[in-house]
């Protein structure tokens, strides 16, 4: 399995010429979404929300490898068959 590192970007607009992008990177997507489904940004989400508008937040993958899950070699023969 290969893991890909994941931003969750908080986005909004200061004025409507400007938008400005906050990134918060994990190594997994999985971190991200818990980030996001355990409330862990809500309280700046709620401060940004009452001063800007257009205020978006998301988790977004990247295309560079976090993390490569290799699965491990298993011996030779059957599991039944001893080696003399």
């Amino acid at each position: 399995m290969i893991y890909y590192f994941t931003a969750l970007v908080i986005s909004y607009s200061m004025d409507p010429d400007t938008v400005t992008k906050s990134y918060v990177w994990y190594d997994r997507e999985r971190h991200c979404q818990e980030a996001m489904n355990d409330s862990l940004a809500d309280p700046l989400y709620t401060q940004l929300h009452e001063l800007y508008d257009d205020l978006h937040m998301t988790c977004v993958v990247s295309d560079q490898v976090s993390f490569v899950l290799k699965p491990k070699l298993r011996p030779e023969g059957e599991p039944w068959e001893t080696k003399p």
